[in-house]
């Protein structure tokens, strides 16, 4: 179940790594942005759950967080995020060492990770989006 979820993982950065824009809009341009790319996926989905989970939080314990009004605790949020994972899937080499991995599994097996990838991408985005609808109604905050 753990090596599931680690291929999940990976399988998050393959398709952020492997998504290129067509030639003639200046896709490919570099393999450090193609590696961002793939973090950013990964990202994504971590800063999502997060998100959600805050905002349960929230709800839960009936106070309200301000990690949406300064930009600079967004940033140290994102860094904090992102850095790591960086360090892990680029700079350790795990991701692309999978990324070679990858192209040799069987077919059956590709689909089931990027469908479950995917799957696991759109659940954290409408986690997200309840959650904030639900810290929303709590606070009696009208939507800008």
């Amino acid at each position: 179940m753990i090596q599931f979820f680690k291929e999940l993982y990976l399988t998050a950065f393959i398709i952020g790594f492997r998504i290129r824009a067509p030639e003639r809009f200046r896709g490919g341009l570099a393999p450090s942005i193609d590696f961002g790319k793939g973090v950013l996926v990964v990202w994504l989905i971590i800063f999502f759950i997060l998100k959600g989970i805050e905002e349960y939080v929230g709800v839960l314990f009936g106070t309200r967080f301000s990690f949406d009004d300064e930009r600079w605790e967004m940033a140290v949020i994102t860094l904090a995020l992102y850095l790591p994972n960086y360090y892990v899937l680029v700079t350790r080499g795990y991701g692309t060492a999978f990324d070679r991995e990858f192209t040799n599994f069987k077919k059956s097996k590709k689909t089931i990770l990027v469908a479950s990838c995917v799957g696991i991408m759109l659940a954290s985005i409408v986690f997200c989006g309840y959650s904030d609808s639900a810290y929303r109604h709590s606070f009696h905050i009208i939507p800008k």
